[in-house]
């Protein structure tokens, strides 16, 4: 029983000395994270007023302010912290070292404890009142770690520790005393152990959970702006309707980006519904690794939109502009050069207004004119640009004098100073092969009228 009360005294002082020495890092830590986190409080009440007005500078620091908040709460920021203090690099060095101590420390008690058990001359070895006190330290911890949200973070880990003082309690009753000692230091030991660590694991829950709070009011809040935005320029005030609106010029992106924003919403208001400290012990609350997947939905969500608030926009503007082009081209072509406009063949793209407009029109001789203007989007620059496309059917061998003529008109039509932006297309098959889907489906729509 000497060589257990030895080593509990030595695992002891060495939890002692690394809860201080973590305490001390922690501190250093969280002067950073709290110094961030009240730059972020003091900011955000200024936010609605920013995405109101457009105050871009005013969101560019709370986005830089959340980005430095997230790099607090990182591992990365040890690294920091031990480049600019020589203390803290080797208060970590000390930590390590006590760590690896202590872990070769509670091995030694476990084999020793291993030992005892399973020797029967020790039956009649220790004190009954010596167990006991020690049996009621360790139950003692183990009620305490039952409170904590241990199999959120830890699962299985406290039901080792439960079992193993259930097996103290019966050496104990049958008078192996010396065991039950034995078995007693060594599960207080693992619960004081598994506290440490749990605590530690809900410290580093709650402020992530803090960031995904910041990250996603700070959505919410650009994602009702864009509604308001879209409102006043489309001239409606149904939200149902400005959001549908916004998705269907998003191609869908909109409707992903409030979906990641009702999800981050619901876990949100569930904790603020029964109170964060229950709630965190919920088999339903976000692990850890849900937590930061959830974080990186939310920035995936805050990228997407502020791509499509730009491109939306530029897909809208392009369908109106194709249908004044569509207007001007049918008016030019049939009130300056007399060609007759097939209005049945004459359209968007499966009716979709996103898409490319066809414009047909016949001449006297019934040779078919095909004119499609076409949407054409960069990624580089979130922009979009109508090209013209021509196409002659001739009903003969093909008048090279007539085409330029029409390819002419066309652009004096749309007032085309481009010549990037218009072409005639005679070879089907080339435009088929080409990078841009809408000039590939243009092809394919020009093959499937020439045979009707």
């Amino acid at each position: 029983m000497d060589e257990i009360a030895r080593l509990e005294r030595e695992i002891y002082s060495l939890q002692r000395s690394l809860r201080e020495q973590n305490s001390e890092a922690a501190r250093a830590r969280q002067k950073i994270i709290d110094k961030n986190r009240r730059d972020l409080e003091k900011l955000q009440a200024d936010m609605k007023r920013a995405l109101n007005s457009h105050d871009r500078q005013t969101q560019d620091q709370y986005e830089k302010l959340l980005k430095q908040y997230q790099k607090s709460l990182s591992k990365e920021l040890n690294s920091e912290l031990s480049r600019l203090d020589k203390n803290y690099e080797s208060l970590l060095k000390h930590v390590k070292k006590n760590e690896e101590l202590l872990a070769k420390k509670n091995k030694e008690l476990e084999e020793l404890v291993a030992k005892i058990r399973a020797d029967i001359s020790e039956r009649d070895r220790g004190s009954s009142n010596e167990a006991a006190e020690y049996l009621r330290a360790a139950d003692k911890i183990l009620r305490e770690v039952d409170k904590k949200p241990h199999e959120k973070f830890l699962p299985k880990r406290f039901e080792i520790f439960s079992n193993s003082m259930r097996d103290g309690r019966q050496l104990f009753r049958a008078g192996l005393f010396e065991a039950a000692s034995a078995v007693a230091i060594s599960a207080r030991s693992g619960l004081e152990r598994l506290g440490y660590n749990i605590d530690d694991k809900v410290q580093e829950w709650e402020k992530k959970f803090d960031l995904l709070k910041f990250k996603l009011e700070y959505l919410r809040g650009k994602i009702n702006q864009e509604i308001s935005d879209r409102g006043k320029e489309i001239n409606k005030t149904l939200r149902a309707e400005i959001i549908d609106d916004i998705n269907f010029w998003s191609r869908d992106l909109f409707a992903e980006v409030i979906e990641a924003s009702k999800k981050a919403r619901e876990i949100i208001k569930a904790s603020e519904q029964i109170g964060q400290e229950d709630y965190i012990k919920r088999p339903e609350s976000p692990s850890l690794d849900e937590l930061k997947k959830f974080i990186e939905e939310i920035d995936e969500a805050d990228r997407k939109l502020s791509g499509l608030s730009i491109i939306y926009k530029k897909r809208y503007s392009a369908s109106c502009e194709r249908s004044d082009m569509g207007e001007e081209i049918i008016d030019f072509m049939t009130a300056e050069i007399n060609l007759e406009w097939q209005e049945e063949l004459t359209g968007f793209k499966d009716k979709d207004f996103r898409e490319w407009l066809r414009i047909v029109f016949t001449n006297s001789s019934r040779d078919y004119i095909y004119v499609y203007i076409i949407p054409v989007e960069s990624e580089k620059d979130n922009d979009v640009v109508n090209h013209v496309i021509i196409h002659i059917d001739f009903s003969g061998s093909e008048n090279q004098i007539y085409t330029r003529d029409i390819y002419s008109h066309v652009r004096e039509a749309v007032n085309l100073s481009d010549e990037d932006a218009i072409e005639y297309a005679s070879d089907l098959n080339s435009l088929k092969l080409n990078s841009n889907k809408s000039f590939r489906d243009t092809a394919n729509d020009l093959e499937k009228l020439k045979h009707r």
